[in-house]
């Protein structure tokens, strides 16, 4: 076989990697090419040190099987110059029988494992197998790293311990395929930090599918998990395959599912475990195979005990609970989250925004964030669609009910939980310009509730 020319075995199995040997004896060329190409691994082969490094100059491998023993350049100095260009390489030195110094000394200079001569083609690939799936471990750790990196500037940018550490669970969460409930205030990130797993997982390549419990009328809720086959009741003129279908092999994500009823808790809680569900109106079991991932803002023990939460659905979805904090309790991180925010929606809304003066600045540290992340969100994007192209956001970009804030005093006057819940409102209706849809789905609430805390707090 030609350096320049990488050997594929003749059969059509699934790619491996790619290997290049390293030996001045053609016979263990052959035979290590022989041993790897059945089972998937394309093999170049090379036979001196040099010749070797050019070839790795103009190809990637994955994995360089070398001798220790060869004229020229022996194979620990091809391991050194290997790693100086390319640590992310493995190399495996081939031995001679019961050279364990040689060995050792090859293990100390860099190498990731070694294989004595003679060795049997079994135990070639059992070594060679257990490298190249350490190193993609190694390479998918840094990819789900880089993953929650990636999100964390939507839910935190600055220091916070408590975020920290949720991020590192979540990292070790996202690879087992095990279901997570997400508990935490509306706006604090239970979506984003749900996608973030998804996308960190094995089942980042099937879909990630979203259902808003507390939005959904309940006489459509089973529909929307389930589906219904035409004509399962009025209105029902064709087939529609639920969330649960349409999430096969990948991950469903159940926002407030504590305001789902009694009677569906029990449905979602049978599909869950039987791993199969019943469109409405059809008898046929149709088999599903996803993740779930559960959210709410409400506490789900104290639910349970006013019997309005099943204690087995509660623990089929728990295997794992994450709290995300609210805002409130990571002040440290707004100011990070308003730089970075600025940054972004100056960038999609080609705005020249670097700077916010500190009086803006003030008043946004100084505000309790009801909303939480998702109302610094909403607020840094209303202020960057106001500002100008002068360079620094100021207080007149910012919504009128935070304008209108003493932020000097640096808290909220004391006022009763009435009162309370009245400043809330107000905020956040303010803040979503009237529209009580959104305000709805910021403050965790149906639009039903919404409208009769209106009457009872705000009457016109």
């Amino acid at each position: 076989m030609s350096l320049e020319e990488p050997l594929t075995s003749d059969s059509p199995l699934e790619h491996q990697g790619n290997i290049l040997v390293v030996d001045d004896e053609t016979n263990i060329c052959d035979a290590v090419r022989k041993a790897l190409t059945r089972t998937g691994y394309d093999v170049a082969v090379s036979s001196d040190g040099h010749q070797a490094l050019r070839w790795l100059e103009d190809h990637t491998a994955d994995l360089v099987l070398c001798d220790l023993r060869m004229p020229g350049m022996d194979g620990l100095e091809l391991l050194k110059r290997i790693k100086e260009a390319d640590r992310s390489i493995s190399v495996v030195v081939i031995t001679g029988y019961g050279s364990i110094e040689s060995a050792v000394a090859s293990i100390k200079a860099g190498a990731d494992d070694y294989i004595s001569k003679p060795f049997r083609p079994t135990e070639l690939r059992a070594t060679v197998a257990k490298i190249l799936n350490r190193k993609r471990l190694a390479e998918e750790n840094t990819l789900l790293k880089s993953e929650l990196r990636r999100i964390q500037g939507t839910m935190i940018t600055g220091g916070n311990p408590t975020m920290r550490r949720l991020l590192e669970e979540a990292l070790v969460v996202s690879e087992q395929n095990v279901p997570v409930l997400l508990l935490g205030e509306s706006g604090t990130g239970k979506e984003l930090l749900a996608r973030a797993i998804h996308e960190a997982s094995t089942r980042k390549e099937g879909p990630f599918v979203a259902v808003n419990c507390a939005a959904l009328p309940e006489t459509l809720v089973e529909s929307e998990l389930f589906g219904h086959v035409k004509g399962a009741f009025t209105g029902a003129v064709a087939v529609h395959r639920g969330s649960f279908e349409v999430a096969n092999k990948g991950t469903l994500f159940l926002d407030e599912i504590g305001e789902m009823k009694l009677e569906v808790q029990g449905k979602l809680l049978r599909a869950l475990e039987q791993k199969e569900i019943k469109r409405l109106g059809s008898e046929t079991q149709v088999p599903v195979d996803v993740r779930l991932i559960a959210a709410s803002n409400r506490n789900l023990s104290e639910e349970i005990e006013k019997g309005a939460f099943r204690k087995d659905l509660f623990y089929r979805i728990s295997a794992v609970t994450l709290t995300l904090p609210p805002l409130r309790e990571r002040m440290e991180d707004i100011e990070p989250l308003v730089k970075y925010f600025l940054q972004l929606f100056s960038r999609e809304l080609k705005k020249h925004i670097s700077n916010i003066s500190p009086e803006a600045l003030q008043i946004l540290l100084t505000h309790s964030w009801p909303g939480n992340v998702r109302e610094l969100r909403n607020v840094m994007e209303r202020a960057v669609i106001f500002a100008g192209n002068d360079g620094t956001l100021v207080v007149s970009h910012l919504p009128a009910y935070l304008r209108g804030r003493d932020a000097s005093s640096g808290a909220d006057k004391k006022m009763s939980l009435r009162e309370i819940e009245e400043a809330h409102i107000r905020s956040i209706l303010g803040l979503c310009e009237g529209n009580r849809s959104q305000a709805a789905k910021i403050l965790g609430i149906s639009q039903t509730t919404l409208w009769r805390k209106l009457k009872e707090n705000l009457p016109e």
